[in-house]
């Protein structure tokens, strides 16, 4: 039987309002914690209760009486409070703040400084599977905020190509994983205690260049070759200086673990599109994507 009653964390950040609002679309009791207590521009059917997330107590006391919860919190490494606060409250499901990269199926990509804090809450939610049951939805880069941002293909400026620009990679809009996160409350014995994945599309860079070229004619490419090999050993270098670039370099980890080969960013022939919801977008859907954000 399908979960109903939902809380969120986090629900005001990037992905956040497009989970709430599926959630929502779909009929479900949607409660939202919030140390705030805002949650400007959040559908006006939601519950919002303040929570002190220093406060065990506080968490618990927000979660009883829910079925699942779900996770967006950008600080991953907090994430095994929240899960021994879901399970004193009851909770049967927990989807934690994954919603990325492959690291549920690839080694190279677990092993990343970056996702430690998701490898944390990956390990601690299998040893407490027997108290609680957990999903990781795998979604690769988020496609409508990559275009934007110039990652896949730049339309303001140079692209940069990542090592090989006809590799493809499957990348998922916003509002698709808010999707993915209804389908799997919708079919929790089907999603139970494992990784899910999906995505809108699987793209090349190559691929989405000549379709910024179709849409708009007077667009001229410029790109620039980028070198992955090289962009994680200098990685790895700022990491170990007193004074390096933490984040530059934590940024670098992400597009590696996204465009290089070898760390499995391609999963269309074993995505959950089907069982969660999630029809993609047609040819002319993503031209119409790309022509917007021009």
């Amino acid at each position: 039987m399908a979960f109903k009653k939902v809380a969120i964390a986090g629900a005001t950040g990037n992905l956040g309002p497009s989970i709430v609002n599926e959630l929502v679309n779909q009929g479900f009791e949607v409660t939202v914690l919030s140390s705030s207590g805002k949650t400007s521009g959040l559908p006006s059917a939601i519950k919002v209760v303040k929570v002190d997330y220093s406060s065990q107590d506080s968490v618990i006391s927000a979660l009883r009486g829910q079925e699942a919860f779900v996770s967006a919190i950008p600080k991953h490494e907090e994430q095994p409070a929240l899960i021994d606060a879901a399970i004193a409250a009851g909770v049967q499901r927990f989807i934690p703040s994954e919603f990325g990269s492959n690291i549920v199926g690839n080694e190279k990509v677990r092993a990343l400084p970056v996702f430690g804090g998701k490898v944390k809450t990956q390990d601690y939610l299998r040893a407490k599977q027997d108290q609680i049951s957990y999903t990781l939805i795998t979604n690769g880069l988020f496609l409508d905020w990559a275009i934007n941002l110039g990652w896949v293909v730049n339309l303001k400026g140079k692209t940069e190509i990542n090592d090989n620009g006809d590799s493809v990679h499957s990348f998922t809009l916003l509002s698709d994983i808010g999707k993915a996160v209804a389908g799997v409350l919708n079919n929790p014995e089907e999603t139970k205690n494992r990784g899910v994945y999906v995505q809108t599309v699987a793209l090349s860079q190559t691929q989405a260049l000549k379709i910024a070229q179709k849409v708009k004619p007077e667009f001229k490419a410029e790109t620039e070759s980028v070198d992955l090999g090289e962009v994680e050993k200098n990685a790895y270098a700022e990491l170990s200086k007193q004074n390096g670039d933490i984040g530059s370099a934590m940024l670098n980890f992400i597009k590696i673990s996204i465009f290089r080969e070898g760390y499995g960013n391609l999963w269309t022939d074993k995505n959950d599109n089907e069982l969660l919801g999630v029809k993609g977008l047609s040819e002319s859907e993503l031209e119409d994507l790309i022509a917007k954000s021009f």
